[in-house]
């Protein structure tokens, strides 16, 4: 059953102080209780996306884990502190409550520069992505298929280079 994550307080997401911005009435609590179980875990510094939908959306695909109509969105976007997205990564594969683990390049996060994004959430199962543009185009890079780890790796020196 799940619970919206409006019903939390900020003790229970201490290091989250960002959330109290956004509207988590359409959010399951359990994300933010493996949220703040990934930061504590990690060490990590982690600043929830402030974009529209990155936590929940009303419109779109029903297949979207952020999709929050009938149902609670699973799902989040993060900005870990710079330079160490692979190092969250590799936290949020060890936890199997994270069922999608997405990592994109071609995101801008707080500060508006070019600054990776990581997707979390709670699906069944496990789905990997790496997403990037290709001469405009959103692309999307599924493992172990694919161009996975290349777009990893030229997406964290794109990040390096700037």
């Amino acid at each position: 059953m799940q619970t919206p994550a409006s019903t939390l307080t900020s003790a229970d997401y201490p290091n989250f102080p960002e959330l109290k911005k956004i509207d988590l009435s359409k959010v399951d609590a359990a994300l933010i209780h493996q949220l703040q179980f990934l930061r504590k875990r990690s060490g990590v510094p982690l600043i929830p996306s402030p974009a529209r939908g990155a936590w929940s959306r009303t419109w779109g695909s029903r297949g979207s884990r952020h999709y929050a109509i009938d149902r609670l969105s699973d799902a989040g976007d993060l900005f870990p502190e710079r330079d160490r997205l692979m190092e969250v990564w590799l936290y949020a594969v060890q936890m199997q409550e994270f069922g999608g683990i997405g990592l994109y390049f071609d995101t801008k996060g707080p500060d508006g520069k070019l600054w990776p994004m990581i997707h979390l959430d709670l699906r069944p199962g496990r789905l990997f992505w790496a997403c990037h543009l290709d001469d405009g185009v959103r692309r999307y890079e599924y493992f172990p298929a694919g161009r996975f780890w290349e777009v990893i790796t030229e997406g964290l020196k794109e990040v390096r280079d700037e």
